[in-house]
């Protein structure tokens, strides 16, 4: 699992959930599931934090977030279903903080 660098609640901007490196040769991403959860703190609706859908771009799912609720950290699991009918996981952290704090 990998950490995103801190985001301020202010801010919105893209994450990535890279593929590209186990993709075999003709493979391409066919269909995306992101979901997220809050592992510490709270938040009543961590989907907010999504703005869109994610976007499969060659080998990576890109996805905009924004928001988000000071001091809770969010788990973002991103299952990629490959046209070969592989299913890929990534997950990664998303530790939201105030940016007047760092």
């Amino acid at each position: 699992m990998i950490t995103f660098p801190k985001k301020d609640p202010g801010e919105k901007f893209w994450i990535s959930f890279g593929y590209a490196a186990e993709l075999e040769a003709g493979e391409t991403i066919a269909s995306v599931a992101l979901s997220i959860e809050v592992i510490t703190g709270t938040d009543a609706t961590p989907a907010n934090v999504l703005s869109g859908t994610p976007v499969i771009q060659t080998g990576d799912v890109v996805q905009l977030i924004q928001g988000g609720v000071t001091e809770v950290v969010y788990a973002f699991l991103c299952l990629a279903t490959l046209s070969t009918g592989r299913i890929l996981a990534r997950s990664a952290l998303l530790p939201v903080r105030n940016a007047k704090n760092w």
